[in-house]
């Protein structure tokens, strides 16, 4: 299966679902990233030891596909799929130029949603840029650094601080401080606690990345493969027909749509549809979240 080639459409017009990894130096980016993509990518105990961004496709989990593929028996699973780029550890002063700055403000631009990796973990052998382990202190400099970017752009409608984001916590539950989680809960950030030594959290980070972007997933299925579709909520039918290739949004009929519950309840399609299980809808619909289509176009 050939993840590399398989982008995500959202609403009318196709777009990467793009996630980068940011933090400051040695917090656990790259190890995040190997986890993800299962990479080989260059870790150092040095700051820097990212420059160009590390990029990798990443299957998104849903535990409904292998419900359908054991209902349907069928042989091939197509996920929906991220992008995960794994960008250079940011500094004070990035917004100006220190370290990489600029490199790492223009990475971070083209992404869609941020997980910043924070460090809670204590390890004398991994130094670490600034003086000590204060994960609150980490996360200002990334915001400052964010905000004071932005005040230099022209571009509004791209703010690198309003980017949707996540923040992961690299540490055990011993390591994160109650003061650390209360004050992203008053930033009313969503935030993960992942032991990244020990590969605990990457699966639900994957799923909380997915939903920051407001996407849902529906289905295709043909006698060979049941197939994951992202797109944004509140799509309507012939837009979700687009993303499945750009002639069926133009040339759209009706879209026959049931949902995967119902599915596995009915015992299959054609069981569905003898019991009228299976609904024709029109332009107007719009696609829930676990709908299975079928689009009848011109």
């Amino acid at each position: 299966m050939c993840f590399a080639c398989m982008y995500a459409t959202v609403g009318i017009g196709i777009m990467k679902v793009s996630i980068g990894i940011v933090g400051l130096p040695n917090v656990g980016k790259s190890t995040l990233f190997k986890l993800l993509t299962g990479r080989k990518v260059h870790i150092a105990n040095y700051p820097f030891a990212t420059v160009d961004p590390n990029v990798g496709v990443v299957p998104v989990p849903d535990e409904r596909l292998k419900k359908l593929v054991d209902l349907l028996k069928v042989e091939n699973i197509t996920p929906a799929v991220v992008e995960f780029y794994d960008i250079a550890g940011l500094v004070k002063g990035a917004n100006k130029g220190e370290g990489l700055g600029n490199q790492f403000l223009s990475h971070i631009r083209n992404v869609a949603v941020i997980v910043e990796v924070v460090r809670c973990f204590r390890d004398d052998s991994v130094a670490h840029i600034e003086s000590g382990i204060d994960p609150i202190r980490d996360m200002d400099i990334v915001d400052l650094e964010l905000r004071l970017k932005d005040e230099e752009s022209a571009e509004k409608e791209n703010l690198l601080s309003k980017k949707p984001k996540i923040i992961l916590l690299n540490g055990s539950d011993q390591d994160v401080l109650k003061d650390v989680k209360e004050h992203i809960r008053s930033i009313n950030t969503p935030f993960i606690v992942a032991d990244l030594a020990k590969v605990d959290g990457v699966e639900q980070l994957i799923k909380e990345a997915f939903q920051r972007l407001n996407l849902i997933n529906f289905f295709t299925i043909n006698p060979t493969e049941v197939r994951a579709w992202p797109i944004k909520r509140g799509t309507k039918a012939p837009q979700a027909a687009g993303v499945i290739h750009s002639d069926f949004e133009r040339s759209f009929i009706k879209a026959e749509a049931i949902h995967w519950k119902e599915l596995m309840n009915a015992g299959g399609w054609s069981q569905a549809r003898k019991t009228g299980k299976i609904r024709l809808e029109g332009k107007e619909y719009i696609v829930e979240d676990g709908d299975v289509l079928f689009i009848r176009h011109g």
